[in-house]
């Protein structure tokens, strides 16, 4: 492997090294806001369900913005838009961290999920451009366990920062890291992509994508799968503190959340040539179920410690799955759009799980809240299970090439 590439980019394995930064920033923007939701309420003297739609309207506009950034990332490049998204993330966090109010609070987050949005679809389209087949679940568990470090960090970072200082110090450090990354993003290859002039419109895109009889499956299905994988376990962290414990030991806790990932993703590489994607998904999205029971049957340190090791392999290990199964059944030409409105569907259903069980969460019924994430994930892991298994049989994934598409220009794959 060449240590350089030419023209000042990045060589290879640093092109995979940016990414897991870039989705480690993404995961500890996104998280940063649950270990101080208890906080904030007390500063601004408002409730735990008003503090916690700083979560819900940041991952609403995760959702939201996505079809948006990917279409416009099949058009003018993956990397001018990552670019520009790190950036905007920067300046909404700023805000974020000096807003005088709650409201304001609120908004800047939604304004920073927006930006942030860019960086699911855009990375996962660019994976696809580079990757060959039989690499991208690997690919992808370790961008993902590099997302769930920064998830960790974050927990407790943010639970020190205010045990120290004061809650809006956690807030300043992605202010600052945005802008810094996105300078390093300029190093990065582009994307081959499709010719604009003659590829197919924004519409025609979407309408590829919207017409598919798997994407029809998979954006109902993926809603429901992201209010159990991206949504409820981000209550872990205030269950515990309700319960007594401190910021910062809540932080701590959770933290395993981020271990068990980097665990799940060597489980990845290892099993990935022998274990089938249905396979994957189904022991994902099992450890996860097994996670939200033992939290709902108990909210000691213990049981969401046990929880939130299990959410994280089940990141690693489920939703690495997830996203080789929308590359594999995306055509090339669409990938960006068909990866965006499969992440829009994720990550609103994260945030109206969300904003749905708040008022569970301020009244502290925690053991409720959790049952139902734990209903809801079974139900995901049996119908996903299945279906993924059907595609595996498939025509079109018998078709598939092992490598880039034959009408783009296919880089040096990625390690």
């Amino acid at each position: 492997m060449r240590a350089r590439v030419a023209g000042g980019k990045l060589s290879d394995r640093g092109v995979v090294a940016v990414l897991c930064a870039g989705f480690f920033l993404l995961d500890f923007d996104l998280v940063v806001i649950n270990p101080i939701l208890v906080p904030v309420s007390k500063d601004f003297d408002v409730s735990l369900g008003t503090t916690a739609f700083a979560l819900t309207g940041y991952l609403a506009m995760v959702g939201i913005m996505q079809p948006v950034h990917g279409a416009i990332s099949d058009r003018v490049g993956r990397v001018r838009v990552l670019r520009t998204a790190l950036l905007g993330l920067g300046l909404a966090d700023l805000a974020a961290a000096l807003a005088p109010d709650a409201a304001l609070l609120i908004a800047a987050r939604a304004i920073a999920g927006g930006f942030a949005a860019a960086l699911i679809p855009v990375t996962v389209a660019y994976v696809g451009d580079h990757i060959p087949m039989e690499r991208r679940q690997r690919t992808m568990a370790a961008i993902m366990s590099s997302s769930a470090v920064g998830a960790a960090l974050a927990t407790v970072v943010a639970g020190a920062l205010t045990e120290l200082l004061d809650w809006r110090w956690p807030l300043l450090i992605p202010a600052v890291a945005a802008p810094l990354l996105a300078l390093v993003y300029t190093r990065l290859p582009e994307a081959p992509r499709a010719k604009a002039a003659e590829g197919p419109s924004v519409r025609e895109r979407f309408a590829q994508v919207l017409g598919d009889g798997w994407f029809r499956f998979l954006i109902p299905f993926t809603f429901v799968e992201g209010a159990a994988m991206m949504g409820l376990f981000n209550f872990f962290n205030a269950a515990l503190q309700k319960h007594g414990s401190s910021v910062l030991m809540s932080g701590l806790v959770t933290s395993a959340y981020g271990v068990a990932a980097i665990g799940g993703s060597v489980v990845v590489r290892a099993v990935d040539a022998r274990a089938t994607g249905a396979g994957m998904f189904g022991w994902g999205t099992g450890l996860l179920f097994v996670g939200y029971l033992t939290a709902a049957f108990t909210q000691s340190v213990a049981g969401i410690l046990v929880a939130s090791a299990l959410a994280g392999l089940a990141l690693a290990v489920g939703q690495s799955a997830l996203q080789a199964w929308v590359l594999e059944a995306a055509a090339p030409e669409a990938r960006g759009s068909a990866a965006a409105v499969v992440a829009c569907s994720v990550f609103t259903g994260a945030a109206i799980s969300t904003a749905a069980v708040g008022p569970l969460a301020g009244r502290g019924d925690f053991g409720l809240l959790f049952g139902i994430a734990a209903a809801a994930t079974v139900t995901v892991s049996v119908i996903g299970t299945l279906a993924r298994a059907r595609f595996a049989r498939s025509d079109r994934a018998l078709r598939m090439p092992a490598g880039p598409p034959v009408d783009q220009e296919a880089p040096n794959p990625l390690n």
